[in-house]
């Protein structure tokens, strides 16, 4: 699902620009969509997790896979300490390419719980991980994403 996430987190990136005036939008774009993938470094076999095995193994020590990394807690927690340094522009990017993999993951069977630790609520979709029509909505993903990327561009 890792280009999935990143397909989303393009797509979502992209239609902030087209909202919000932001300053370096290629650079704005390229962190949303490198850190949609970013909350699966929970897990040591995931794309991420497998260049960063020195954070990946020890997060998998401390947090099971779509546990707290998959809630919206390190996100913010990234948003605040980058922002709090005068680095908001990247904390913002962080923030959404990182809410762009939490709706990803949360459409799916497996779902994730958005709070964690603090509820045990969560939210669950019908689409398998890895499945073919996965396949099928990154495609879609991709028709989209050149769309507005035409539309952004002109």
């Amino acid at each position: 699902m890792f280009r999935t996430h990143l397909a989303l987190g393009f797509l979502i990136g992209l239609l902030f620009l087209l909202i919000y005036n932001m300053p370096y939008p290629l650079l704005f774009l390229l962190i949303v969509t490198l850190s949609s993938g970013l909350p699966d470094i929970d897990h040591p076999k995931s794309k991420y997790g497998r260049k960063l095995f020195f954070l990946s193994i020890p997060i998998s020590w401390i947090s099971k896979h779509r546990g707290f990394f998959h809630s919206i807690f390190p996100a913010l927690i990234i948003f605040a300490v980058l922002s709090y340094f005068d680095y908001s522009f990247v904390g913002l990017a962080i923030l959404i390419g990182y809410i762009a993999h939490l709706i990803g993951d949360a459409i799916t069977k497996q779902g994730i719980n958005f709070l964690n630790p603090f509820s045990t609520f969560e939210i669950r979709g019908p689409l398998t991980t890895g499945a073919l029509f996965e396949t099928f909505i990154f495609y879609i993903l991709i028709v989209i994403n050149v769309f507005y990327l035409v539309k952004f561009i002109f």
